[in-house]
């Protein structure tokens, strides 16, 4: 008696496949008195070109599910199928004329299926034929044959997934999507082309200088060796290039910072040392923001220096912007603020920078439930952010909630990773303690910031003595704590 054969999504699909329009070429990938290709002895085929051709075919592939699942992004392998499948029919005649299968433009005879320049192109060209294809859809369906498209769909699917992420403007998010997805690749052990990789470089590049650290190691790591310098990863070397050359001008920077007596002497050696054809303007003018900042320049050279950047550099907001929000903090244009905030909420909502901006310019109009909100937005996306903790800290404490505000504060210690955050972070922690009566943790605190050379701020013990209050030191002034 015959066994009925097990229904699966798998025999559904090579039903699907066997019932496509169509048939196999047979191709001599070397045929007689063809020298156009430089055959290996061994295999009868160009190793360099066919590693570049299949990592083509893999991108086109990406390319095409990011456009049908854009399209329908619920849909699922045996979908696609089904869809390319109709559409091929639809193709196959057009006002009842025979198209060719392959370029879907050229009239064949009835009892042909190719136009003699497809058959043509594929006899001398097996690896490249494929981009003749037009439309492009038809590369798919040559494919299905392949389980391995079937197989790892969800990975060509997770890049899809990512880029709305992209374009949702929530760019931590799809950069852990991204991080999972280089996950489950890894263990696949697989070669899914280069098109996932170039969209992860485009994304760091948006994220900015505060993610310059991870791409390059990104980079490195994905376009080793000989893989940067291909014509199609042109894109990706020029921003590794970019980079470097922003780190060897911050070793220019602490050359002219170090012999400067003022920010004016610090400007003429900068100068005199970067080359706008060696480096990136819109670098040169943050360094001299920076300059300006710690050399306690006037606020007016502050915002020179960055308007300067938007206007040679208008995509670079999530370098501007939040320079922008920090210079409108100083000037006490909270509305500002918000408005730079929001501005750069359109390019990544998720940036701390936007909740952090928000929380100061709220908390400083005296609406806490606005400032609390738009930190613990931030919050959610980044619970161990220092800056954020300790924004969230100071609201609490200004609300009454002590505990709380102890819990944010040692969050924003531990986290720091700067030394003004960390200075900040130990002043505000200490606060917190020694209200709880926390002694031991206090103690802890002053005796480690003491062994790097930081003090606390004197305004924690005039809290604490009853000379300033809470209100003084966070709602007035800078709203921050100040050191002598």
């Amino acid at each position: 008696m015959a066994v009925a054969k097990e229904h699966t999504p798998d025999n559904e699909l090579e039903k699907l496949i066997e019932s496509l329009p169509g048939e196999e070429i047979p191709i001599d990938v070397n045929p007689d008195g063809d020298d156009k290709i430089p055959l290996d002895p061994e295999t009868g085929l160009d190793p360099e070109q066919l590693e570049s051709e299949l990592n083509d075919l893999k991108d086109l592939v990406q390319g095409e599910i990011d456009k049908m699942l854009e399209k329908n992004p619920d849909a699922e392998w045996t979908d696609i199928v089904k869809e390319a499948k109709e559409d091929k029919k639809n193709r196959k005649n057009k006002g009842n004329v025979k198209l060719c299968e392959v370029c879907g433009e050229n009239e064949v005879a009835e009892d042909e299926q190719y136009c003699e320049h497809c058959l043509d192109v594929m006899k001398h060209y097996p690896f490249s034929w494929w981009k003749y294809l037009i439309p492009i859809l038809a590369v798919v369906l040559i494919f299905l044959a392949l389980s391995y498209f079937a197989i790892n769909f969800s990975v060509f699917k997770g890049t899809v997934s990512a880029n709305k992420l992209i374009k949702a403007h929530k760019l931590d998010s799809a950069l852990s999507a991204y991080d999972k997805l280089n996950a489950e690749i890894k263990v696949t052990d697989e070669n899914f082309g280069g098109k996932y990789l170039r969209y992860q470089v485009d994304l760091y590049e948006e994220l900015g200088i505060d993610h310059y650290d991870d791409a390059l190691k990104f980079i490195e790591k994905y376009f080793e060796g000989s893989k940067i310098d291909r014509s199609y990863n042109k894109d990706v070397k020029a921003f590794r290039d970019k980079i470097k050359s922003y780190e060897k001008l911050y070793e220019k920077f602490n050359t002219a910072y170090n012999g400067a007596a003022s920010y004016d002497d610090f400007v003429k050696e900068f100068d005199s040392l970067v080359s706008v054809a060696d480096y990136d303007t819109a670098h040169i003018l943050y360094y001299k923001y920076y300059a300006a900042n710690v050399m306690g320049e006037d606020i007016s050279v502050m915002r020179k220096n960055v308007e300067e950047i938007k206007k040679v550099s208008p995509e670079s907001k999530t370098l501007y912007l939040p320079l922008l929000a920090e210079i409108s903090l100083n000037e006490g244009k909270y509305d500002d603020m918000v408005k730079y905030a929001d501005e750069l909420a359109q390019v990544n909502k998720e940036s701390p920078y936007v909740a952090l901006y928000k929380s100061i310019a709220y908390r400083f109009k005296g609406d806490l439930v606005k400032a609390a909100k738009a930190c613990n937005d931030g919050l959610a996306v980044t619970p161990a952010n220092s800056l954020l903790n300790y924004q969230m800290g100071i609201i609490s404490l200004l609300q009454g909630k002590q505990k709380e505000a102890f819990s944010f504060a040692s969050t924003a210690y531990e986290q720091a990773d700067t030394a003004n955050a960390y200075v900040s972070a130990a002043s505000l922690y200490s606060l917190c303690a020694q209200l709880l009566g926390e002694t031991e943790v206090n103690e802890s605190i002053i005796m480690e910031t003491s062994q790097y050379g930081y003090p606390i701020s004197d305004q924690v013990q005039k809290i604490i003595d009853g000379d300033l209050t809470i209100e003084d030191v966070f709602l007035k002034g800078k709203g921050d704590f100040a050191w002598n």
